[in-house]
């Protein structure tokens, strides 16, 4: 198993136990919490597992604003050859949070390192080729988790400059090779389509979690993170050589994604400092 980022921004925990216990009980199930199983690597939920029944509860308002727009986006996706967890009651809130009851699904994050090219390519295909016009007032803004429309800005203007100097001009080669990328037909894409949000069992991805950064937009950004977490020659045994130099822009942004996004959040100071320092490491070994 990965070794999972947990030091997130949390809710009070009697707020938290309030909101579980009431989720659980809008969808008719017991809210005993000796059966709770916390799951606590989400940068923008907590997820607590009890029986069929997963509950998805915001950390902060700013992801809370988010919620009810993403279980919206689940429940209206069309069927596909793996489980999503749709909605099993009303979402709760409480003091600008939000708990959601949905469908626990089955299956485990495949190990990192490896991975069937066949499965991943049939993954893809199913997600990239769900027609998006009936869903598309529930998906976010393309790119939404670094500033949306705004992203380059962010990410040159805010991100770039809390760097070390001696990693700056690389990173500004990759944003600017991100921006640079040519056109290519836009899909539904997933936005962050790897580790604990792909579910497998025998084989097969059996389910898909963390549909909050679904969009319209380049579907190479899939497929960067499947290689990112499967690696590259796997991927690259997957989708056609242009798709993969695409994603290969995208995989080189992803350090950077991570101060964009803890900056747009609003996030504290510690979190913003470790995605800074993993950024620095990243682009000094690049």
């Amino acid at each position: 198993m990965a070794d999972w980022e947990t030091r997130f921004p949390k809710p009070d925990d009697a707020l938290t136990h309030e909101l579980v216990a009431d989720a659980l009980r809008a969808a008719g199930s017991s809210a005993n919490p000796a059966s709770w199983e916390w799951i606590d690597h989400g940068s923008a939920n907590l997820i607590v597992l009890t029986g069929p029944i997963a509950v998805r509860l915001s950390r902060t308002s700013h992801e809370a604003r988010d919620s009810v727009r993403v279980q919206a986006l689940i429940d209206a996706l069309p069927p596909l050859p793996f489980a999503v967890p749709r909605s099993l009651s009303e979402p709760v809130t409480a003091q600008g949070l939000v708990a959601q009851a949905q469908d626990r699904l089955a299956g485990e994050p495949h190990p990192a390192g490896s991975g069937d090219p066949t499965e991943l390519r049939r993954l893809l295909d199913a997600l990239h080729e769900v027609d998006p016009s009936p869903i598309r007032t529930h998906l976010a803004p393309a790119r939404h988790f670094i500033g949306g429309p705004d992203w380059y800005e962010v990410m040159t203007a805010s991100a770039i400059p809390l760097l070390d100097v001696s990693v700056r001009a690389l990173a500004r080669r990759i944003a600017d090779s991100l921006a640079a990328l040519d056109a290519a037909p836009r899909t539904l894409n997933h936005g962050d389509l790897a580790g604990a949000n792909v579910l497998w069992a025998n084989g097969r991805v059996v389910g898909v979690l963390d549909w909050d950064l679904a969009a319209v937009d380049d579907p190479s950004e899939d497929v960067a993170a499947l290689g990112s977490w499967h690696t590259w020659p796997v991927i690259a045994r997957a989708v056609s050589g242009d798709v993969l130099r695409r994603a290969e822009a995208f995989r080189d942004s992803f350090p950077l994604q991570l101060v964009c996004h803890a900056l747009i959040a609003g996030r504290d100071r510690a979190e913003l400092d470790r995605a800074v320092a993993r950024a620095n490491r990243r682009l000094q070994h690049t």
